[in-house]
């Protein structure tokens, strides 16, 4: 399907698409047929278009650079004219058309011209083909209006190549001083109409700016990628933002121009580049306010010999800023903001419990981010130690107060575990017997495992059976006695059982 086809989609069901396209063609050739019926070969823009024509012919005969600096610019010179001559859309087709190509001849030339002249050539080619399709829209058929746009974004994709074009390698002036590809296609998208009313009155122009905003866009937008992932410095994170900026008219113009046109891929394309556009500006504007955080930060911490609690709180505001942008766009990036919050709490405000709980945030954000592995990050590694750390202080903490809550049982006990410790010493056999004995772990009279029970391999389960009937699970809501001895008794048990394996 010609993009004449594609631009004329209706918005109909899918049934009547091929004879809306059809139709749209048939209208396009009956205009062609009525401007040409009306086209007066005698009128004075096609009179100067000719002899333009005819002077025109002759470039392709003289190699002498000296004739050709004077024959160039009157040609440029004749169809200029013609242009501003041209009273019909017909006429002004015929004249911007002439012009374009007539740029591109020039630098076929053996004529001296290095790489900046070359691309005002190419942008006044192409502003030339734009004039030529907005004045085809009432004048022209289908063909050759695709033909016309096919033919301008052949000029901008050789642009983009343009050092290693076989026309450029054969005339290597051609590349000397050509701009980077940034102000290539920025000089190449600045003759486009700007005024959406101006293109969508032709889908082809309205697609041709589509496109183009979206390459240049496509462009800046690896830049500011780039510094998104690998971005370190503060002049970095504030040249991305300057990019977010430039980027988002461009696609804003391109959706617009697409919409216009019903033109799908290039709606979807632009729809999905403003989506990572936001990631990214929400990615720069995070880590930028992390940075401004850890300035103030360190401002705070130099300029005072007390500590100026007003200047903490600020700085803690501004890491939850930073948190808060980054929280539903990008994972890495919160984390990060997390981390440095919880180090501020840890070292300045010495307020672990929150230290942690920004600490253990960072943690679950870096895990989330399966498969990404992020465990050799700086901001990674300082989270895990300081939660690592943490955990073991609870732990000893837990510890020390079970210690401080069984010690008065246990000196209350102690006759009943020296005699548990002298019955472990003499073996399993005789701790068995023992513990069934002596401790009993239910109400009933004592039971004495039987000598059959006391042997070999049943020995084996016999430990096993004492330990799940003695574990201190099992006894947590009996006296705090009982559930002490029931420790002992159970630590003993294992240490025997140990035996067996």
């Amino acid at each position: 399907m010609s993009l004449g086809d594609g631009l004329q989609t209706a918005a109909g069901s899918a049934d009547s698409e091929d004879a809306s396209c059809e139709a749209y063609v048939a209208a396009a050739d009956k205009r062609f047929r009525q401007a040409q019926i009306h086209d007066n070969p005698s009128s004075p823009s096609n009179t100067l278009r000719v002899k333009a024509d005819k002077l025109c012919a002759q470039l392709r005969e003289v190699k002498t650079p000296g004739v050709l600096y004077t024959l160039v610019p009157r040609v440029v010179d004749g169809y200029s004219r013609a242009l501003a001559a041209a009273a019909t859309p017909l006429e002004r087709c015929a004249a911007a058309q002439a012009l374009a190509e007539l740029a591109w001849r020039r630098l076929e030339l053996p004529l001296d011209v290095n790489g900046r002249e070359a691309l005002d050539l190419l942008a006044d080619a192409l502003k030339h083909y734009v004039l030529a399709l907005l004045a085809g829209r009432d004048c022209q058929t289908v063909a050759w209006m695709d033909d016309l746009y096919c033919a301008a974004t052949r000029l901008v994709d050789k642009a983009k190549d343009w050092e290693v074009l076989e026309l450029v390698q054969q005339r290597p002036g051609l590349a000397e001083g050509w701009p980077d590809l940034g102000e290539v296609l920025c000089r190449l998208h600045s003759v486009l109409p700007r005024d959406l009313g101006s293109t969508s009155s032709s889908p082809h122009v309205a697609s041709l700016t589509a496109w183009l905003a979206l390459t240049r866009a496509t462009h800046l937008y690896a830049e500011a990628s780039a510094i998104q992932d690998e971005g370190a410095s503060e002049q970095q994170w504030r040249r991305g933002l300057a990019l977010v900026c430039d980027i988002r008219p461009l696609l804003e113009s391109a959706l617009a121009n697409a919409r216009s046109i019903s033109e799908e891929s290039l709606i979807e394309e632009a729809e999905d580049k403003l989506l990572g556009l936001t990631i990214c500006e929400h990615i720069c504007l995070s880590t930028q306010a992390r940075h401004t955080a850890d300035a103030m930060l360190r401002d705070v911490l130099s300029n005072s010999e007390e500590l100026d609690m007003e200047g903490v709180r600020l700085v803690a505001d501004k890491y939850l800023e930073a948190i808060g942008l980054a929280s539903d766009f990008d994972q890495e990036a919160a984390a990060c903001a997390c981390a440095a919050l919880g180090r501020l709490y840890c070292g300045v405000l010495r307020m672990h419990d929150r230290a942690t709980h920004y600490y253990s945030q960072a943690l679950h954000l870096a895990h989330s981010m399966a498969p990404k592995v992020v465990s050799d990050t700086t901001w990674y590694k300082e989270a895990a130690a300081a939660v690592q750390k943490a955990q073991e202080d609870v732990r000893r903490e837990e510890e020390r107060q079970a210690a401080q809550e069984r010690a008065p049982f246990v000196e209350e006990l102690s006759a009943e575990l020296e005699a548990l410790r002298a019955a472990a010493d003499r073996g399993a056999r005789a701790l068995l017997v023992h513990v069934y004995t002596k401790h009993p772990p239910t109400e009933s009279q004592p039971t004495t495992p039987t000598e059959d029970e006391l042997r070999g391999d049943r020995l084996k389960d016999g430990l096993r059976r004492a330990i799940l009937l003695y574990h201190p699970d099992r006894h947590t809501i009996k006296p705090k006695r009982w559930q002490v001895l029931a420790q002992e008794i159970t630590k003993y048990l294992s240490a025997r059982y140990q035996d067996f394996k």
